[in-house]
């Protein structure tokens, strides 16, 4: 058995349940603040993606039908539906303009963060300081990199908003005439499932192509194999995160704050 695939899963598991049941709590008892929360969240995501992708990192699945299985995809994937999911999060209780809005915000943080660490990387290092070529080595992102990052993370998003929102109207009806408990209605799984797969299988080819073989040179045998095993691990991760959006749709029952006021008026 691989334990260190079991320690990812098992983490990854108990951040979306905190996660999940963090953010019911939040839009239940304080709807005002419920936007802030999940957009705090979904910066939060992007920034550790930053992070997280300058590690490469291999998925051995094993030998199938005679063929050995082994991925290799930027370490920020198993973070992906994370963002995927909190977007699809504010879309379901706050609509598509303020969904919009937290892509915004993100947009911004992510400029600022790589701002930030060109600031950090010209300031003069400590006499002291024995890292600092490895710390520059980690974080000194390519202009290639940070480009196909905001394009690939902008197209997708915007795209997820519009699909899980038109989705989400055309189904209504059948989604409030279904009868059973709220975790088994077939209309909440599509959306999340089919706006996941498909925002996050796009993203991986653009971040990959853009990245890498545009402004990295690298072979296209290189880039597809990088591009198969993001689409691979993305995709699943992402459809596996499906029942604990459901388990958030459930536990907050018909809510829309939609036209909730941030800022209390003045009396």
């Amino acid at each position: 058995m691989n334990y260190d695939l079991l320690f990812v899963l098992v983490f990854w598991i108990i951040a979306m349940t905190i996660v999940t049941l963090s953010s019911v709590q939040i839009v239940k008892k304080y709807p005002a603040y419920g936007f802030a929360a999940l957009t705090a969240f979904y910066v939060a995501y992007l920034l550790c993606s930053q992070v997280i992708a300058t590690k490469m990192v291999t998925f051995d699945l094993g030998t199938w039908w005679g063929y050995a299985i082994i991925l290799s995809t930027p370490g920020a994937a198993i973070l992906y539906p994370f963002i995927a999911q909190v977007l699809d999060m504010i879309n379901e209780v706050y609509g598509k303009k303020r969904a919009m809005g937290a892509i915004a915000i993100a947009l911004a943080t992510q400029v600022l963060y790589v701002m930030f660490i060109a600031m950090a990387l010209k300031t003069p290092a400590a006499s002291f300081y024995e890292l600092d070529a490895a710390w520059a080595s980690i974080f000194a992102l390519s202009i290639g990199v940070t480009f196909a990052s905001w394009i690939s993370f902008l197209i997708c998003s915007i795209l997820d908003t519009y699909m899980f929102s038109y989705i989400k109207n055309k189904l209504r009806p059948r989604e409030l005439a279904f009868k059973g408990d709220a975790f088994f209605n077939p209309y909440i799984w599509i959306r999340s499932l089919t706006t996941d797969a498909v925002s996050l299988a796009i993203d991986s080819v653009l971040f990959v192509v853009i990245a890498f073989y545009i402004f990295g040179g690298m072979s296209w045998e290189v880039v597809t194999g990088l591009i198969i095993g993001q689409l691979v691990v993305k995709v699943v991760v992402g459809i596996a995160d499906t029942p604990w959006f459901v388990l958030y749709k459930r536990m907050l029952g018909k809510t829309d704050l939609s036209d909730v006021k941030f800022v209390e008026e003045k009396v």
